[in-house]
């Protein structure tokens, strides 16, 4: 997808007056939008600590953190085995 389309698709999302409020506010700003955003967990380095907390302490089953942590299986490996 091109920058002008994801552009066109941002400014009929938040409407042209948020859109133009914020190209003033960060002109030049690379700004990355999560798939999937849950505030407890916005500090991906906190939430990785937790996440490893859970399975090595807790001794939560991947399943479980799949979905407290709304990650796939894939992800909560990648994490678990950088201790």
């Amino acid at each position: 997808m091109s920058n002008i389309v994801k552009l066109e698709k941002l400014i009929s999302i938040i409407g042209d007056e948020a859109f133009n409020k914020l190209i003033k506010q960060c002109p030049g700003m690379n700004v990355y939008i999560p798939k999937n955003y849950d505030k407890r967990f916005y500090d991906r380095k906190q939430r990785n600590k937790q996440l490893r907390e859970d399975y090595f302490v807790d001794k939560m089953d991947i399943s479980d953190l799949m979905v407290k942590y709304n990650l796939s299986k894939a992800t909560v490996y990648k994490i678990i085995e950088k201790r």
